[in-house]
């Protein structure tokens, strides 16, 4: 009887210690060396001329297969929360082939400005898109990190969006 009680308590604590979370960040990409925790994410631009920025802004693809031929779509999000309201400035890029400058074009290539969950879909503008490589040397040797950067501007409805840079993990 001691004995399935010793098997029982070595199994809970076996099981407890597989499911304990791991220190850190969340696993993903991070623009800081050695898959920091970010603080160097921004996405700042004006709203109709009123200063707009944010420090939290994430990016992610999605991988898609069609007729046997990969594509590749980029998403970047970045929301807000000062206000009671929050506001959110997002990208949607289909076929994302890396570098490069987008037009604004729906559905291939689309920007939005949200006011809460009031969509404004942009209807002209662009969005160019650089790949920044961070080389730091630290005490374990060289480590490197990746990062989209880029600029933007866009019309959607009656707002403009100008100024715009940003600056996230590389997914």
């Amino acid at each position: 009887m001691k004995s399935n009680q010793a098997i029982i308590i070595l199994t809970l604590l076996a099981v407890f210690a597989a499911c304990s979370k791991a220190a850190g960040p969340a696993n993903g990409n991070s623009i800081q060396p050695n898959n920091r925790i970010d603080s160097l994410v921004s996405m700042n631009a004006q709203v109709n001329a009123a200063l707009w920025h944010t420090d939290s802004a994430f990016a992610y693809v999605v991988w898609q297969e069609q007729n046997d031929s990969p594509e590749v779509n980029l998403m970047i999000s970045a929301t807000n929360y000062s206000n009671s309201v929050p506001t959110t400035i997002s990208f949607a890029v289909n076929n994302y082939t890396g570098a490069n400058t987008y037009q604004v074009n729906p559905p291939f290539t689309a920007a939005y400005y949200y006011i809460g969950s009031r969509r404004f879909a942009a209807t002209s503008g662009q969005l160019i898109i650089t790949v920044n490589q961070i080389v730091v040397k630290s005490v374990s040797g060289f480590d490197t990190g990746y990062s989209l950067n880029g600029t933007f501007n866009f019309d959607a409805d009656t707002l403009h969006v100008t100024n715009g840079v940003f600056n996230v993990a590389a997914p």
